[in-house]
């Protein structure tokens, strides 16, 4: 369509700049890229952990594992382990009797506690050299609030509010370090096994990657031979007097 010689098809139109009072007139407008808006953090391959509010935190998640463990265990316990509870010796006096004749040898327990502990790390470190190295170390973390939700169901079904202290007893000094411990040593075997198809898919971080994952390895094993010790040497003190008031 013309008018007077002039095509219209050849006319852009363009909205006017609208001035607000008290403002500055708008220039012209950005182009944003799709999917993103200003202000907001893109969501990359790990961009649900990158959002404000939104991620969930290692610590967290790992606690949240553990009392998930630990609610299934006393669940299992008060429901299908009450016969179970009773019927055995353990935490029953004739237990406590028995205990207090015995002689501890904190060499021998030493060795023990230190194989044990060894086996389980070493299971779980070699576990983060692959891709289920993330779900040997939660299972792990599940597992262990499991067996301490049902220590500690039976020992109130057993002796009430004091085999709740006793299982606390039980677990001094050595536990103060277990457990920060723990936690570190399954956050490495996570991020080493997330970096199977990545990092060290390249030569030279990806040997840095390992070099710093053996040094895990060694100063977790120095971190077990200190709570090895204190199980075995230390926790016999807290444990002694407990046991001479029940």
């Amino acid at each position: 369509m013309k008018i007077k010689g002039v095509d219209l098809k050849d006319i852009t139109i363009r909205p006017l700049p609208f001035p607000f009072p008290g403002r500055k007139s708008m220039g012209p407008a950005r182009t944003l890229r799709p999917g993103r808006v200003k202000g907001q953090r893109s969501f990359g391959p790990s961009g649900a952990k990158a959002v404000k509010g939104i991620r969930i935190k290692d610590r967290d998640f790992f606690l949240t594992l553990f009392l998930s463990g630990f609610v299934l265990g006393v669940f299992y316990i008060a429901v299908f382990g009450k016969e179970v509870v009773h019927n055995t010796s353990l935490l029953s006096p004739y237990f406590f009797s028995k205990y207090e004749r015995l002689e501890f040898a904190p060499e021998e327990l030493f060795l023990y506690a230190l194989k044990a502990r060894l086996s389980t790390f070493l299971l779980l470190w070699l576990a983060g050299l692959t891709v289920f190295g993330s779900i040997a170390a939660y299972g792990y973390t599940l597992w262990i609030g499991a067996a301490l939700g049902i220590t500690m169901t039976t020992a109130a079904m057993k002796m009430g509010f004091p085999g709740i202290v006793l299982c606390i007893a039980g677990g001094l000094p050595h536990f103060i370090l277990y457990v920060p411990a723990a936690y570190w040593m399954l956050k490495r075997i996570c991020e080493m096994s997330g970096h199977q198809d990545r990092k060290l898919g390249q030569w030279n971080s990806g040997r840095k990657q390992l070099f710093s994952y053996l040094a895990t390895a060694v100063f977790g094993i120095l971190l077990l031979f200190l709570g090895a010790f204190l199980e075995s040497y230390v926790n016999p003190f807290f444990l002694k007097p407990f046991l001479k008031k029940l």
